[in-house]
């Protein structure tokens, strides 16, 4: 019994000797902010547009002759595309210019009898009527002559439409009509691309546009564009902002933007969905990663440790945060310590042993 006791008694001993101890620090990672110089991107979705599209559209009916491209070629404004049979155009054209070479036959003929009568009329020789009669045929052989140049110019213009050239530089597609087809005025027979610059077109919230327009360095910032989800191409294109909507949508609070950026390699097509990539510029701010920013009721936290190695929540006021960055602007101040990764057991007044590490920030210039 007595020996009993003694085991007991030495068995409670142990027990409130090991409640006494203290717990361990848990080793932390943390990084000392301090101000450095940020190029500070926003990320959009947008979707991209031909800078110059045409269709090519028949402007005379008629058999369709041929054409003189090969479907997807790079076409320069005034190469020759279509031909459509001018046989038609050509007889019209010769009986017009027939008949203004007539009428100016008559009117010299008239200019003529007009300038020979007016003397004979001064000496009294000939009757005015006939001098009158004679003005009055030579100012309707002047009007008719206007009509039939003007009419000769119509048959013209028929004429030069049935060769259809490039009314711009870009690629061609395909013939939309076969030769020895009928083709009425109006017809498509192709459509001509230019889209070694593309616009692209996104909608940010009137909020990321005022920070655009409050932030950006630049009157038109910079854009890079690149395929949106396919990582394997690795080419982007570099633009700027063109154009800024005055009016934001009442639906669903967007502004339409759109940049211009140049695609001289032909990377991307018109009509593609891309990621956009917009630079406000470098700042010399204090920044947090995103995944040291936590958020509770009270709003976003980052924790800190303090110089007796005591953990802390800090809530923060971000005014501006992509996926590389969080600008914290002056919730927190240079030298203090963050805690950089996601720790369990973490809570307030918690003792740390912190190891510093690099800035986990890491953004591409």
């Amino acid at each position: 019994m007595t020996i009993l006791m003694m085991l007991s008694g030495c068995s409670e001993k142990k027990e409130q000797s090991q409640a006494a101890l203290p717990e361990a620090p848990i080793a932390v990672n943390v990084h000392t902010i301090k101000k450095e110089s940020y190029p500070v991107w926003i990320y959009f979705s947008g979707k991209t547009q031909a800078f110059d599209e045409v269709d090519v559209i028949a402007r005379v009916g008629g058999e369709l002759k041929g054409y003189h491209f090969q479907p997807g070629q790079q076409v320069k404004k005034g190469d020759l595309l279509f031909a459509i049979d001018k046989s038609e155009y050509q007889a019209a054209w010769d009986q017009q210019n027939a008949i203004l070479e007539k009428d100016k036959a008559s009117y010299a003929l008239a200019q003529a009898n007009v300038k020979r009568y007016t003397p004979l009329v001064k000496e009294q020789l000939a009757p005015r009527e006939k001098l009158d009669e004679l003005t009055a045929t030579l100012k309707q052989l002047e009007a008719t002559i206007r009509s039939d140049k003007a009419a000769l110019q119509r048959a013209t213009l028929d004429l030069e439409y049935c060769d259809i050239k490039a009314s711009i530089d870009g690629q061609i597609g395909k013939p939309l009509v076969l030769t020895g087809n009928i083709v009425s005025v109006g017809t498509v027979l192709s459509k001509i691309v230019e889209s070694k610059k593309l616009y692209v077109n996104f909608n940010p919230s009137a909020r990321e546009v005022a920070l655009i327009k409050r932030y950006s360095k630049e009157k038109q910032p910079k854009v890079k564009v690149s395929i949106r989800g396919d990582h394997t191409i690795t080419e982007t294109l570099n633009g700027k902002i063109d154009f800024i909507d005055n009016i934001s949508n009442s639906s669903t609070g967007t502004v339409a933007m759109r940049a211009v950026v140049e695609n001289e390699k032909g990377y991307i097509f018109p009509g593609s969905f891309v990621e956009v990539e917009l630079f406000l510029g470098k700042y010399k701010v204090l920044a947090v990663h995103p995944d040291q920013v936590s958020q509770d009721q009270g709003g976003r936290y980052v924790y800190v440790v303090n110089a007796n190695n005591e953990v802390h929540a800090i809530h923060v006021e971000p005014f501006f945060s992509n996926n590389d960055l969080v600008l914290i602007g002056d919730s927190l101040k240079e030298g203090d310590r963050v805690i950089v990764g996601t720790i369990a057991g973490l809570t307030e007044g918690t003792k740390v042993t912190p190891t510093e590490v690099a800035n986990p920030v890491k953004v591409k210039q």
